[in-house]
């Protein structure tokens, strides 16, 4: 599934770790950059490293927050926020097919358990 995904996201012209980030801006956008790295668990100079790259292919835009000049805020793009609707499409499409015959109970089920587990370790990262 990985490497489906990767070929798809690939096509829509992002590399490895930017679909995250891009979907993660998706829905807070104008968030610090600060935010990436406490999501993520990554360093701040990878988080940078991998902003500059979509800044560059204008996917978002990062800007001093006015207020304080410490703070970057980003923002997700017109182009950005196109380049998300191509991948949620990509997203249904392997997820129908991850689901494939299964029950929609089987599937709750499994949710259900699969967002303890990431609790878990959620609580075990803090």
């Amino acid at each position: 599934m990985r490497r489906n995904l990767g070929k798809q996201t690939e096509a829509c012209g992002l590399h490895h770790g930017q679909p995250r980030i891009l979907d993660f801006l998706y829905r807070n956008d104008g968030c610090m950059q600060r935010e990436f790295c406490d999501e993520f668990s990554l360093e701040a100079s990878t988080i940078s490293n991998l902003l500059v790259n979509m800044e560059k292919d204008g996917i978002l835009r990062r800007e001093r927050n006015p207020q304080s000049t410490r703070i970057v805020n980003v923002y997700i793009t017109e182009e950005g926020k196109a380049v998300q609707k191509k991948l949620e499409t990509v997203y249904d499409q392997l997820e129908n097919q991850a689901f494939q015959g299964v029950s929609q109970k089987d599937r709750e089920q499994f949710l259900t358990v699969l967002q303890k587990i990431t609790c878990n370790f959620m609580q075990a990262r803090k």
